[in-house]
């Protein structure tokens, strides 16, 4: 929620519903995706590829699939997961704020 107001705070006033939307649907989606995929490991079921998840993740999904993950306790071990994860929040958060204040500059 903290990123989500900041990101309202932050945002151009035109803009900053379709900021905060966007996002909000993109966390939707990847915490849905991190939550189906948790249920098709224990149950032996059709599982949501890696790359896929990191593809939403680097979309806008990370608030959401942070959250999932912790509330899932789902790839939180896997180191090499974990690492792309966060490259991919950090490379999702490069591009937010050069769209947000590369006009500033």
């Amino acid at each position: 929620m903290v990123f989500f107001a900041g990101l309202a705070i932050l945002a151009p006033a035109p803009e900053w519903r379709w900021f905060v939307g966007f996002y909000m649907l993109m966390s939707a989606l990847g915490f849905s995706l991190y939550g189906l995929d948790k249920r098709a490991s224990t149950r032996g079921g059709w599982r949501t590829s890696e790359a896929r998840l990191h593809l939403v993740e680097l979309l806008g999904g990370w608030p959401g699939a942070l959250l999932a993950q912790r509330v899932f306790r789902h790839k939180t071990r896997k180191t090499s997961f974990q690492l792309m994860f966060y490259a991919a929040v950090a490379a999702n958060l490069i591009v937010l704020w050069w769209l947000l204040f590369a006009g500033n500059l």
